[in-house]
């Protein structure tokens, strides 16, 4: 048998290749002779430095074999999931048993029916957190009972790296350089949020989430507004990330989009009801009743979890005594967030006589708010794959058109620094690590460390939002798209 080690070479050697011959401006080189950007004196400087034949080498071999680790990881990761004789996570299972409830004409939306079904059939009981996604979910899901569990998590995992080529292909579509050097970067920086290896490792949806919005998105830029609805509606099985687009494509008066949308989630949550053998009323009661269960389980629970990066995390980590102050510090700085955002698009739509074009800052801007304001897991973190493309045209777009500023270039470095924390270097190698040293579900994790490096997360969600939103404004003035009177004192 060929070892690991051997295999590690080959990989080396065809990332080095691919790199060697990927790495290259093409005609983005002749766009940027006379970029004032890179003339600045601190460019050229820092040009200089990266020059330098031994700096270039480290450079280079540092993400030769950063990205080596990650491809041999991944493959080891789908083979060991593939391989095993039982999904070894919860996610994929609690999908599995919905589907078979589902075709016996049972309802997994009620608490005890779940747990008697997750019982039989994983062989796994006890306590079961409850099953608390809407009946829509029941058809996208339904394939899945008619195979065996091991069977259908080999087709579930093959279909995330599926779903996953596909978000990078999206992400290089939106991609405004068209140079291989920024591609790959594009693609290597996508393909390292964290969310994609938890969400294949743990068998969740937030990668066909990603990939459903990223192409709805791509769809609806290009007018074809019916396509973009269907999948708008068929990504509403997980709504905490996809109810936001609802408002913001009213705004833009995307009213057939919307219409589509919503004609879509209807037609599949009857048919979810009706295979389960459920009412409308009675599937209300069921989730009353299982929600507030589910929230208490370790894993969700604001107050113990040490995974979420949702906002609502906030005051229940720096006030855990007392639960008021603690509701009203996440609610604060939630209001605070929704309204700068909201403040955004009124300025932008009125100055722009309410325009129904698609602007990529605004996706991004919905995008983070929709981790943010609601239960999110680091499976979200999926939906941060339009913030690589926007920070990578921004930058595009300043050294074409712009001088440097120190100011402007300083929020690009935050907004790139709050998604380095969402990958998989960071955040599931730094945090998942620490976290293990203590018996976090018990509630034993420090006090210190969870209001500082375990919050790391969710410091970066709000990073994030808040530095797409002032490039986005500064990008608007030097476009002259439009302009705000009240933002003219942000330094571009």
């Amino acid at each position: 048998m060929i070892s690991f080690g051997f295999w590690n070479v080959i990989i080396i050697i065809a990332v080095a290749l691919f790199l060697k011959f990927n790495w290259r401006l093409d005609s983005e080189k002749t766009a940027w002779q006379d970029s004032l950007f890179l003339k600045d004196p601190s460019i050229q400087r820092l040009t200089q430095f990266f020059s330098q034949p031994i700096v270039n080498f480290i450079l280079q071999a540092v993400i030769v074999l950063v990205l080596t680790r990650f491809l041999s990881y991944t493959g080891w990761l789908v083979y060991n999931l593939t391989t095993r004789p039982d999904p070894p996570y919860w996610d994929f299972k609690w999908f599995y048993v919905a589907s078979r409830l589902a075709h016996q004409h049972l309802s997994p939306f009620n608490v005890e029916v779940f747990n008697r079904g997750f019982c039989s059939i994983t062989k796994v009981c006890g306590f079961i957190p409850s099953f608390v996604y809407p009946p829509n979910i029941i058809p996208p899901l339904w394939f899945l009972g008619y195979f065996p569990m091991k069977t259908a998590f080999t087709i579930w995992t093959w279909l995330h790296l599926i779903a996953t080529g596909f978000v990078l292909w999206g992400a290089n579509i939106l991609l405004e350089s068209h140079s291989r050097a920024f591609r790959t970067i594009c693609s290597i920086s996508v393909a390292f949020l964290y969310g994609f290896v938890f969400d294949l490792q743990v068998g969740n949806v937030a990668t066909f989430i990603a990939l459903l919005l990223l192409w709805m998105f791509i769809y609806a830029r290009e007018n074809h507004d019916i396509i973009a609805g269907v999948l708008l509606g068929i990504a509403l099985f997980k709504p905490t990330l996809v109810i936001l687009f609802i408002p913001y494509f009213l705004i833009k008066r995307r009213f057939q989009l919307v219409f589509i949308s919503i004609v879509t989630v209807t037609f599949l949550a009857v048919i979810g009801l009706a295979v389960t053998g459920n009412s409308l009323t009675g599937f209300i009661q069921d989730a009353t009743r299982g929600f507030p269960l589910w929230l208490n389980d370790p894993s969700n629970n604001a107050y113990i979890s040490m995974s979420r990066l949702d906002l609502r995390v906030m005051g229940p980590r720096f006030f855990p005594d007392s639960p008021f102050v603690a509701k009203l510090f996440s609610d604060l700085i939630i209001l605070v967030l929704v309204g700068l955002v909201s403040w955004y698009f009124y300025k932008k739509q009125s100055r722009n006589a309410w325009s129904k074009k698609l602007d990529l800052s605004e996706m991004v801007l919905i995008s983070t708010l929709s981790i943010a304001i609601n239960y999110s897991q680091p499976t979200s973190s999926v939906m941060l794959a339009p913030a690589v493309v926007f920070l990578l045209n921004d930058l595009c777009f300043q050294i074409k058109n712009c001088s440097f500023s120190r100011q402007r270039m300083s929020v690009w470095l935050l907004g790139v620094g709050c998604v380095m924390v969402q990958t998989a270097v960071i955040h599931g190698g730094l945090l998942v690590f620490l976290g293990k040293r203590w018996n976090w579900k018990g509630g034993e994790l420090p006090y210190l460390f969870k209001v500082t490096i375990f919050s790391l997360p969710s410091y970066a969600i709000l990073g994030l939002t808040l530095s797409v939103l002032v490039l986005a404004i500064t990008s608007l003035r030097q476009k002259q798209v439009a302009e705000f009177d009240p933002l003219d004192q942000v330094s571009g």
